[in-house]
């Protein structure tokens, strides 16, 4: 068993215990990993502790690349066509700057939405960059 724990971040404000979130997956080293997306535009200084856990990987999407992904698997669930893909991602992109925190409200299909960096674990689930993890190994059976 693997777990991707997925943490998109918006915004080039990183809070100081996100680093905690990080060192806290020393926990999971042989179970779990965090996988914290974020766009190249915002160029944000990530802590150290998410740099140096091995079980911790740092995604760089290119500039609105949260709101592509986001476009991109909408209309494919809808069967829409490509033409609209720009006007959707456009509106995403607005949503997403001017209310960063309204991407939680997708969470549910994160595992779809960023299903082409999950290929490599048997599940996934989401999280928030405040919470710290205890000794995942015991609680997943490891």
């Amino acid at each position: 068993m693997r777990l991707a724990i997925v943490l998109p971040w918006l915004g080039s404000f990183v809070p100081t215990h996100l680093s905690f979130t990080c060192h806290s997956m020393i926990g999971g080293a042989k179970t779990a990993t965090l996988l914290l997306m974020h766009e190249a535009a915002n160029r944000v200084h990530i802590p150290e502790a998410c740099q140096s856990r091995g079980n911790v990987r740092v995604e760089e999407l290119k500039d609105g690349g949260i709101a592509a992904l986001h476009a991109q698997r909408i209309l494919e669930g809808i069967g829409s066509t490509s033409d609209t893909q720009g006007s959707l991602q456009r509106k995403l992109e607005l949503l997403f700057k001017l209310a960063p925190a309204s991407l939680s409200e997708f969470k549910p299909a994160w595992g779809w939405v960023f299903s082409q960096y999950l290929h490599q674990f048997s599940h996934w689930t989401y999280t928030d960059a405040d919470v710290i993890f205890g000794r995942l190994d015991d609680w997943l059976g490891i």
